[in-house]
């Protein structure tokens, strides 16, 4: 028989895959395969049943990999779904499916394990070796890794008891060993009226289950009702959170519902050898439940009951590197083969799925009111441009006052800032200009460094640089730190506030999930007072002695040219709003330069579902998504302008043949320094479009997150 094989190789000219002979395999294991001269891994992907008209020579599969497949059906069917809806070849698809190769690392490995042999001797001297023999009494076979964690025993008394034949080592697959409970037993949520409503209406009906429950209203425990309802049924879950830094936060919240031995956390900074490893425990069904980022969709799960989306609006459910996939649309695929129930959580519904709810595509499923009736906070918005700050910018004297107040109370503060570094730039006060990165052409970031020395971060490409002695442009040496970022901000409550404890949670601190997890900890037992930093304290944290929540500039990225940035900051200021008063009465401080700006006052007022459906009808009337769909064409390169604007003109000209109703822009990305350049097409089918054009070279972007 034929076989379409994926190989490891990632040679553009083979992405969909080679022909390959072989007798019998498996679809979905993995193979080794002649490529060029040399031997490569490969996913053995589909059965070819037509032959093609001229007949050619087909290489022979030299070798299967293991005696069960990698992949399952449904895993391969979304693999070409994937594929199709994003415009990538199957092997792009497929990586990020399968943990890096060598795919022959996934396989089962032969375990040393031990087993007693006979009874025990009743006059045994060592009482090292008498503890590994009672350890081993009843057992039929014991791994080694499980032997030296119940006893502690060394190789020398191992080697003693296998000498004198008491002892007996042999070697079993990883899949044979000791097997665990695959259903684990669940503590069972408790549910108020409201919680028990949502969730039941949920569980009635089939389709995905939009959760619009205001901040602090107790989505999580019902996603822990759902989970623990699957697990019951002998299925499995995976839950989605939209940061890397919230996968441990998630885990303290769920380890109460199952033995977290159960529950497997996967994101994109694992190391390869723990994503293997995790990889291979999630696929022998050791576990019940997968938490993760985006990435953690992709979960080898063979009884997979329900799928979770927490914080559903949010842009990082997009990936930004091919496949660019949208978790929310994969997902949605998922379910729908596997006939898991997909379940969409969110204070802040994404206009998409406030859309497929109102049209019915979604159930919508609310929860109006607070855990246990708790009120919402108190919003209070400050016009910076009437605040007078002195040393103290962005702090104004109503939010220092504020922060005062509950220092003296023994309450919480988090403050939130979407800026890191000390400074958002570096201004010439002779020529006005601001010291600009030559990748990006943006204003550099001022950071202070580890040694304490200042440096220059663009936050777009990744470039530093050192802090210039004068301007590049006038040579003018007065040069002045301008605006301000967390690590500034963090100063100035150091100094305004000089026993407070305080925690900063960004990019600059924050490299690992265990990081964020120590850090809210110390906020749960009270051995901090302030926690200030960048998105992640915005989303999700659930601290029931924080009282006051701020946001110190809220403009930032409200003027972006952006059909999405109102929505974005309406989305994060509603979300802040939920950090306070969560288990006592709560503040909210907004400061801004633009109180009346719509996106603050309804923030500010609580009115989220008003917010949704006005911006719904502007997005209809103008034709932005949802109203339309819309794919992204990225030009990169010396010649991007030039490619650009050549196939602008013939997306208009297939627009003008085929009488289709679309729009199409081009025009340089704004953080792309004038290298990078798009053209955006916008219509019901774009498809219809793109099938008609030549795009070698070019990364396609479909329902992009980004377009300016």
């Amino acid at each position: 028989m034929r076989y379409l094989v994926l190989p490891s190789s990632r040679s553009s000219g083979i992405g969909n895959g080679l022909t390959y002979e072989a007798n019998d395999v498996k679809v979905g294991s993995a193979v080794r395969v002649p490529l060029r001269n040399k031997l490569v891994e490969g996913i053995v992907f589909d059965v070819i049943q037509e032959r093609a008209s001229v007949e050619y020579d087909v290489k022979q599969v030299k070798e299967i990999l293991g005696d069960a497949p990698l992949l399952t059906d449904v895993q391969l069917r979304l693999v070409r779904w994937v594929a199709e809806e994003y415009c990538c070849s199957l092997r792009a698809a497929l990586s990020v499916f399968l943990p890096p190769p060598p795919w022959s690392a996934l396989l089962p490995a032969d375990i040393t394990g031990y087993a007693l042999k006979g009874s025990i001797p009743e006059h045994l001297r060592s009482k090292k070796q008498m503890h590994v023999l009672e350890y081993l009494q009843g057992k039929d076979w014991v791994s080694i890794d499980n032997l030296k964690g119940g006893t502690g025993v060394t190789k020398p008394v191992l080697d003693a008891l296998l000498k004198q034949d008491l002892i007996e080592k042999s070697l079993q697959k990883e899949s044979s060993t000791e097997t665990k409970n695959q259903k684990p037993k669940t503590n069972q949520p408790i549910l108020t009226e409201a919680q028990k409503s949502a969730y039941e209406s949920m569980r009635a009906d089939p389709r995905p289950s939009l959760l619009f429950g205001i901040t602090g209203s107790g989505k999580t425990e019902v996603y822990a009702q759902l989970i623990a309802d699957t697990i019951e049924a002998g299925k499995q879950a995976i839950l989605l959170v939209p940061e890397i830094l919230l996968t441990e936060h998630s885990i303290h919240r769920f380890r109460n519902l199952i033995d977290p031995e159960y529950i497997a956390i996967v994101h994109s900074r694992l190391t390869p050898s723990q994503r293997r490893e995790t990889w291979k425990k999630i696929h022998r069904g050791e576990i019940s439940l997968v938490i993760g980022s985006r990435s953690a969709l992709f979960s080898p799960l063979s009884k997979l009951g329900l799928v979770i989306l927490d914080e559903e609006h949010e842009w990082t459910y997009k990936n930004e590197q091919t496949p660019r996939y949208h978790a929310r649309e994969t997902a949605d695929a998922l379910c729908r083969f596997t006939g898991a129930k997909l379940v969409l959580g969110t204070a802040t519904p994404s206009l998409e799925s406030w859309a497929r709810a109102k049209a019915g595509r979604y159930h919508l499923a609310r929860l109006p009111e607070r855990y246990k009736n708790q009120p919402l906070p108190a919003v209070r918005v400050i016009d910076l441009a009437e605040a007078r700050f002195g040393a103290m910018y962005p702090f104004s004297p109503p939010l220092l006052t504020a922060i005062e107040e509950r220092l003296k109370k023994g309450e919480q503060s988090v403050l939130f800032l979407n800026h890191r570094g000390t400074a958002t730039s570096l201004l010439c006060l002779q020529c006005r200009r601001r010291i600009v990165s030559p990748e990006s052409q943006l204003p550099f970031t001022v950071h202070e460094g580890r040694d304490g020395k200042p440096f220059l971060l663009d936050h777009i490409s990744g470039v530093s640089a050192p802090v210039p002695s004068e301007c590049p442009s006038c040579h003018s040496t007065n040069l002045l730190a301008v605006g301000a970022g967390t690590q500034k901000v963090e100063a100035l409550l150091r100094k305004q506030f000089p026993t407070a404890r305080l925690l900063r949670a960004d990019s600059d601190t924050l490299e690992h999930p265990e990081q964020m997890r120590l850090l809210l900890e110390k906020m749960r037992d009270g051995r901090a007072d302030i926690l200030l930093g960048t998105q992640s304290v915005v989303k999700g944290l659930d601290l029931p002695n924080v009282t006051l929540a701020a946001v110190l500039v809220a403009d930032i990225g409200l003027s972006l040219p952006h059909f999405r940035a109102g929505e974005r900051i309406f989305q994060l200021l509603t979300q802040l709003t939920g950090r306070s008063g969560r288990a006592k009465l709560g503040e909210v401080i907004i400061q801004t330069f633009r109180p009346n700006a719509p996106e603050i006052l309804a923030a500010a007022k609580h009115k989220t579902e008003p917010y949704l459906e006005q911006e719904l009808k502007l997005r209809l009337y103008t034709g932005y998504p949802p109203a339309t769909r819309m794919i992204r064409l990225i030009f990169r390169g010396s010649d991007a302008k030039l490619r650009a604007e050549k196939l602008h003109i013939a997306v208009l000209q297939t627009i003008a043949r085929q009488s289709l109703t679309a729009k199409a822009s081009v025009a340089p990305t704004l953080f792309g320094a004038g290298k990078v350049w798009h053209v955006l097409l916008s219509c019901e089918e774009p498809r219809k479009i793109i099938t008609q054009l030549d795009l070698t070279d070019v990364v396609i972007d479909v329902d992009p997150i980004e377009c300016v």
